[in-house]
């Protein structure tokens, strides 16, 4: 049996509706706080981060091609692969940097090659996500 559970918002994306108060924004009570990077990022993370532009590459990257290996799991990029299956870290090759394995939302794993895998002819199918 597989349970969902929901994570938990952080208490800045609810917004206060009684009169005179206005809503606060993750940006503005990050600012405000003294966080470090990691506590940021987790923060981003957990919250439900959707990209505001898109556009497809052109030419080949690294960038690129580790968005290639996330897109063929089923996942926009890192962001959403790690709002989804909620880890700190994607495992990499350390020679290359390109993303070594992913888990899919049905739980299969893919595993990819140290090598470029991302086919000249298949650079165009890439999004690109801006947030």
């Amino acid at each position: 049996m597989v349970t969902h559970e929901e994570p938990d918002l952080p208490t800045c994306l609810e917004e206060k509706h009684s009169l005179g108060e206005s809503s606060t924004s993750c940006k503005e009570e990050l600012k405000t706080n003294d966080m470090d990077m990691s506590e940021v990022s987790e923060v981003m993370t957990k919250a439900d981060i959707k990209p505001k532009s898109m556009h497809r590459a052109k030419t080949w990257s690294d960038n690129v091609e580790n968005l290639y290996r996330f897109q063929q799991a089923g996942y926009r990029d890192e962001v959403e692969y790690k709002q989804v299956k909620q880890v700190d870290e994607v495992e990499c090759w350390p020679e290359t940097g390109f993303v070594k394995k992913l888990q899919r939302r049905d739980n299969t794993f893919y595993y990819y090659n140290r090598q470029r895998e991302c086919e000249d002819k298949d650079v165009h199918k890439v999004k690109i996500y801006v947030y």
